[in-house]
């Protein structure tokens, strides 16, 4: 079995890839390994193969003319997404500003409503501090703590069964 190393040798073999030492080197691999040769002779007849049957692509224009028509094809292409990448980027002096200006607005307001005080006309986010709890038992009683640091409210429910 011949490895994908070996191959490529042989490929660069029949190509006159190698250098003197190397190219010896594999003709005494071929003369000594039946498998080897038999893929040099394969090589060899595809090589021919395609060299006999090459299709030869005439241009209507010069080589240098068609060439320079793809240049200018690209430049062309180049210059228009430029000039789409520059209407883009570019906005009005006055989007750049009020947007922005907008956005701090619009949170100065929110965090101004969020933190009035609640004892004022109305709660805006705050709770109110007066809880309701309904239970079905007679005998019962709630105590509640509110803590302002902690931001937080306890509720002790008592049922006073033993």
């Amino acid at each position: 079995m011949i490895n994908h190393e070996t191959e490529l040798k042989l490929q660069a073999y029949l190509d006159g890839e190698l250098s003197s030492s190397e190219a010896m080197a594999v003709g005494e691999l071929a003369a000594r390994d039946q498998e080897v040769r038999s893929l040099v002779e394969e090589l060899q007849a595809t090589r021919t193969l395609l060299k006999g049957n090459d299709l030869g692509l005439k241009l209507p224009e010069s080589q240098e003319f068609y060439w320079s028509k793809i240049r200018r094809q690209i430049e062309r292409e180049e210059q228009a997404q430029n000039a789409e990448q520059g209407k883009t980027a570019a906005s009005p002096w006055w989007i750049r500003f009020w947007v922005p200006a907008g956005v701090v607005g619009a949170l100065v307001v929110f965090v101004a409503l969020a933190l009035r005080n609640p004892q004022a006309s109305g709660p805006a986010l705050a709770m109110d501090d007066s809880h309701e709890i309904e239970t079905p038992l007679e005998e019962t009683s709630s105590f509640s703590f509110r803590s302002e640091a902690a931001a937080m409210t306890v509720v002790w429910v008592d049922s006073h069964r033993e």
